[in-house]
């Protein structure tokens, strides 16, 4: 019997799951959550947890078809290579934001919204930014919810340098040491700073969250700006941020201007992942892309992430993507 089982690390079912089962349970999908402790590999079960008459109850179950998987961590890999060999895993990986940017750039698709980038091999590399922008930003190779996140900028012979509460200012010999000291390992990437910031200061950026749909296409499921309150750099909701709705949030901050920004990210939220996906060998099933748009509403791409967060938003987001299981299913047709 065809299933779908919703995998994660948690033990215990959280909104977004309760909310995919009501959804399959509306389409009559049989559905179950599991965490890798459930995994029985030798004998292809698990200890699932089943959503009946409002509460979880567990319940011995066969791999199912489709996986909804969250990304793997290395101690499961053995857990996800048996999975993989009879079922359909919904998430599959797209590097980290170097590997990204290369592809990106390679391709010369994206050229609408690429921000110049180089990867932070030596000091040299933050330097020659600062000389040809004045104003660079920092950040982790792999994602990290918008933590370790540092702007530097020129400020005559010394230099700032700016977290989301602190501003510092040091010498050219103090940056070398810094540089050499926190962003060569791990590994970071520098671009020039985008004043993605509303009219109060505020730093935001504009998140487009797509998932693929029963037809197996890419759907909008929200376009919603992130704001980092008191914040100097991130807008990241993790670490604080807030969100609004997107249409008042462009009358507010770009005047007669805002319907031109708003057609401008529908437009990239039809053909950015299309765009995106081509590169890869494999399916993706979800996208949360990152954009910022300055002050002259210029957008510029600030990150492309693999499972993105519905925390504002669970029954749009569990509804297009049980449609994505109905198509992986082929409960529809597919066009």
């Amino acid at each position: 019997m065809k299933s779908v089982g919703m995998l994660r690390t948690s033990k215990k079912p959280l909104i977004l799951a309760r909310s995919v089962a009501y959804v399959c349970n509306h389409y009559q999908i049989n559905f179950f959550y599991f965490s890798p402790e459930d995994v029985d590999i030798d004998n292809k079960k698990i200890n699932a947890q089943v959503f009946k008459n409002g509460q979880w109850i567990r319940q011995l179950v066969d791999f199912p078809t489709v996986v909804d998987n969250e990304p793997m961590k290395t101690g499961n890999k053995e857990i996800y290579a048996a999975l993989k060999e009879t079922s359909i895993l919904t998430t599959n990986p797209i590097g980290g934001k170097n590997k990204v940017f290369k592809l990106l750039k390679k391709s010369q698709l994206f050229d609408d919204v690429l921000i110049p980038y180089v990867l932070v091999e030596e000091p040299d590399d933050v330097i020659t930014y600062l000389e040809k922008y004045n104003k660079i930003l920092l950040k982790p190779v792999f994602s990290n919810q918008g933590r370790n996140i540092t702007a530097i900028e020129r400020n005559g012979e010394s230099y700032k340098v700016i977290n989301d509460h602190t501003v510092e200012e040091i010498n050219h010999e103090e940056l070398i040491k810094l540089i050499v000291q926190k962003f060569l390992s791990p590994d970071y990437i520098c671009q020039p700073f985008i004043e993605s910031k509303t009219k109060d200061g505020s730093p935001f950026d504009i998140r487009l969250h797509v998932r693929k749909n029963d037809k197996g296409k890419w759907e909008k499921v929200k376009i919603y700006p992130r704001i980092g309150m008191g914040k100097n750099i991130t807008s990241n909701i993790s670490q604080g941020g807030s969100i609004a709705p997107i249409i008042p949030f462009l009358k507010s901050n770009f005047g007669d201007d805002w319907k031109e920004v708003k057609n401008r990210l529908e437009i990239l939220c039809e053909s950015f992942p299309k765009r995106f996906e081509s590169l890869y060998s494999y399916d993706l099933d979800a996208l949360g892309i990152d954009l910022g748009i300055d002050l002259k509403g210029n957008i510029g791409l600030f990150e492309v992430n693999t499972y993105p967060g519905q925390q504002f938003f669970y029954a749009e987001d569990a509804e297009v993507r049980v449609a994505y299981y109905r198509y992986l299913l082929g409960l529809k047709n597919k066009e």
